[in-house]
């Protein structure tokens, strides 16, 4: 029996997920006889300091704390493992992994530069192409520069990718501030820009590729890093897996087998593992591909922090390979035990 804190929630757009799938982990891990803690970290609870007496493990009951009340809730549970099911922000960017890691506590996800790389995804499009895996085609227009001159802005990304393109926020999750613009329409781009900028300085604006969305889990670390079934991700509305899509029960099918060939499956799974450990991950990632009609690869991103709701990608993936929830977070929760602390 271990003791584990489950710690959701946080203060980035993607809170309400958070809650849901940090929840569902809660009880599942406490389901395998695990003494659990479930807390709400968020800089809305600034003064909730741990009580003298630690209420006992119960993953039904909430509890609350800040990120800068943290290192006190960790020392008055002293957790054996650290879920941190945080979607965006400091929760899936490697702050609060280099956190974890300097306070000398075990967590269960990829370490700080890992959920870093990931997170950004200029920086991570950037290292495909180093490494000479396939990516859409992208440029970069920054905040201050849309500001100074759209129409200049507007001009860069028509020359360099064109239209139909996608238009994303570079450092969001679950599509966050994406949009997609179809056919040339500069007022469509401009706004598409502007919603970007609404959450980070600089924008990533990348050539649609028309296909087929796959996504690949990948588990584990280095060589025994092993994929797990692909799925082929089917809107019920549009042709874009945005946030409504990706989080409303009924609103996409998750096809196991996908309708792509069984070669392009083989190459969707190496792909994963190749990226999935090129950042350096471990415990558990999802990297989102487009598979175009000659069956080509592109890699779209790499969620360090996967969603674990009742409609999220993971769990089902893990299903089909036949480990069930509880299993798969014990799986996860035996590769951080296993991993080694890191020494100053």
């Amino acid at each position: 029996m271990a003791r584990i804190l489950v710690l959701m929630g946080g203060d980035a757009p993607e809170r309400e997920i958070s809650l849901k799938s940090g929840r569902a982990v809660a009880k599942a891990v406490a389901r395998n006889g695990h003494d659990v803690w479930a807390v709400d970290i968020s800089f809305r609870h600034k003064n909730s300091m741990p009580p003298a007496n630690i209420p006992p493990p119960d993953p039904e009951a909430i509890l609350t704390c800040s990120p800068m009340t943290l290192p006190y809730w960790l020392t008055a549970l002293k957790p054996d493992v650290v879920f941190p099911i945080l979607h965006g922000g400091y929760g899936e960017d490697g702050t609060l992994q280099a956190m974890l890691e300097l306070f000398q506590v075990r967590y269960a996800s990829p370490p700080p530069l890992a959920c870093q790389l990931a997170m950004n995804k200029i920086q991570f499009k950037r290292l495909l192409i180093a490494e000479g895996i396939p990516t859409p085609e992208f440029c970069v227009v920054d905040g201050d520069e849309f500001e100074r001159d759209p129409e200049l802005a507007l001009d860069k990304v028509e020359h360099a990718i064109g239209y139909p393109c996608v238009v994303k926020p570079s450092s969001q999750g679950s599509t966050i501030g994406a949009s997609v613009v179809n056919h040339p329409d500069r007022k469509a781009l401009r706004e598409a820009l502007a919603e970007a900028f609404h959450y980070d300085p600089e924008a990533l604006i990348e050539r649609k590729i028309i296909g087929k969305e796959i996504t690949v889990a990948v588990l584990g670390s280095k060589g025994k890093a092993k994929a797990l079934p692909v799925i082929e991700i089917v809107p019920k509305t549009g042709d874009f897996f945005d946030f409504k899509t990706k989080y409303t029960p009924g609103m996409a099918d998750h096809r196991i087998p996908p309708s792509i060939s069984d070669d392009a499956q083989q190459r969707a799974k190496e792909i994963a593992v190749k990226v999935h450990n090129l950042l350096g991950c471990r415990t558990v990632t999802r990297t989102d591909m487009m598979v175009d009609s000659d069956e080509n690869i592109f890699v779209l991103e790499l969620n360090a922090i996967p969603g674990m709701t009742e409609v999220s990608l993971v769990p089902d993936a893990a299903k089909t390979s036949g480990i069930s929830f509880e299993a798969l977070m014990e799986i996860l929760l035996e590769e951080a035990l296993q991993t080694p602390l890191r020494g100053w």
